[in-house]
């Protein structure tokens, strides 16, 4: 039997959601700095500078001992993270979510990978949350996941990893790039 992260105080659901990269669109001018390759792609699929993330803060750059590159937005950021799939985008942002202030995290595709269940682990600025636990509620190559933080000016942070046979818990390509957003 899968289990379910519980996230203690803090509220949270889950929902699947499929992440596509679209083929780039021209660039407008009301962002300064215009992200480019799949970091790009995903920002537009978003809708770009009308996105639900807004306009990056800055360009993208690469983390240091870590494949993959990371870009800053006006609320949330975006990661490539090729080590769980050359197409691998991880993203974080805040947005209302039925009526309530939510960061919501989405990643895929883990093309070639696929896996039985997914880790998370999630921070929060504030202490209230900062738990690791087995997610098993999403497609085999992508998803997404939400937390409510109980107050705006809360910085959530999160990282996935795709596993296969909860009993022996082999992960093997490891965790992504960490990404977060900060609660409006």
């Amino acid at each position: 039997m899968r289990r379910a992260l519980a996230m203690g105080t803090a509220a949270v659901a889950s929902v699947a959601g499929m992440i596509t990269a679209p083929a780039a669109s021209a660039a407008t001018s009301a962002c300064s700095i215009q992200p480019y390759g799949l970091i790009g792609d995903y920002w537009r699929s978003l809708g770009g500078e009308d996105s639900i993330i807004d306009c990056p803060t800055g360009v993208e750059y690469s983390i240091p001992n870590r494949n993959g590159r990371r870009q800053n937005f006006e609320d949330g950021q975006i990661a490539w993270s090729p080590d769980q799939g050359g197409r691998m985008i991880v993203a974080a942002y805040a947005a209302k979510v039925n009526g309530r202030r939510a960061v919501v995290f989405r990643w895929g595709p883990s093309t070639p990978f696929t896996y039985d269940y997914w880790k998370i682990s999630v921070r929060t600025s504030d202490g209230s949350l900062n738990r690791t636990g087995n997610v098993d509620n999403q497609p085999s190559s992508h998803g997404k996941f939400v937390v409510y933080p109980a107050a705006a000016g809360v910085k959530v942070s999160f990282t996935v990893m795709g596993c296969d046979d909860l009993r022996l818990n082999p992960c093997r390509q490891g965790w992504t790039l960490w990404v977060s957003a900060t609660s409006n």
